[in-house]
């Protein structure tokens, strides 16, 4: 038996929850596959969403203001994952430090096209560390600090639930 993560709707990550249940490896393997493709479709959605939000706004200033913010959170969101994923990879069992909050943010003050393209290409990096990961090395464990032990393949799902909030932002927001 494996635990499986489950994110629980909304932008407190800190609130994953670890659960026993039989899994066929297999499923798990190709459940984080179709996951990291939606990873690699996150910069499109994003450009698709900020168009979107602009187009639909009154002021044009404070939607490309949001834009540029969203694309900061993902940016600076990536910039974790990456180094969670480069640990977990690297070492047994690594501390990892704290990944991102609803808020977190450290991009640096770009338009948002710079911002969302310096995004897209850190992406693609992620994306292709993970496309080439084996079976075995999206099992690696890290120890997160508040979710406890996950998975390489736990740390996708996590990063696409982040994405996928973030984005929404441009809607709800």
């Amino acid at each position: 038996m494996r635990p499986i993560l489950s994110v629980f709707a909304g932008r407190n990550y800190g609130r994953v929850v670890a659960r026993t249940k039989r899994v066929a490896s297999v499923a798990d393997l190709l459940e984080c596959l179709i996951q990291i493709k939606g990873l690699a479709d996150t910069p499109r959605r994003l450009a698709q969403r900020a168009a979107e939000f602009a187009a639909a706004s009154p002021f044009p200033d404070e939607a490309a203001g949001r834009a540029r913010e969203i694309a900061g959170l993902l940016l600076a969101a990536e910039t974790r994952f990456r180094r969670a994923l480069s640990s977990m990879l690297a070492l047994d069992r690594p501390a990892l430090e704290r990944l991102p909050d609803a808020h977190a943010t450290d991009a640096p003050g770009d338009s948002p096209g710079d911002c969302q393209r310096t995004f897209a290409a850190e992406r693609a990096e992620t994306v292709g560390v993970l496309e080439a990961c084996s079976a075995e090395q999206l099992n690696r464990i890290g120890l997160d600090p508040l979710r406890g032990p996950m998975t390489v393949a736990d740390l996708v799902a996590v990063m696409l639930a982040h994405d996928t909030d973030r984005v929404g932002d441009l809607i709800t927001r």
